[in-house]
């Protein structure tokens, strides 16, 4: 495992266990063949497992890899992590 993907599978698995996990929502490129790329956020309640590589939802199917999450936020948002971005590149 990569360090980046252990910090955030550390963050995620705090905002998890550290409280009310819908406090938290993670923000992830979402690639939908009709929509296209986007950035999508996720309750962190909805997390059901959480494995080396991705996080597992509560629907039973839906895999989203972690190299694909960019921030995790308080439902207030604040930022608890950021993925570094280019300088000029934004969140939409």
């Amino acid at each position: 495992m990569t360090k980046r993907r252990s910090v955030i599978r550390q963050m995620i698995n705090k905002a998890r266990y550290s409280g009310d996990p819908s406090d938290y929502v993670v923000l992830y490129i979402d690639r939908d063949p009709v929509r296209g790329e986007r950035i999508a956020e996720l309750s962190v309640d909805r997390i059901k497992a959480l494995s080396e590589w991705a996080m597992h939802l509560d629907d039973d199917w839906t895999v989203i890899p972690l190299h694909r999450v960019v921030e995790i936020r308080r439902r207030d948002g604040s930022i608890v992590w950021s993925r570094r971005r280019p300088r000029g590149s934004e969140l939409t």
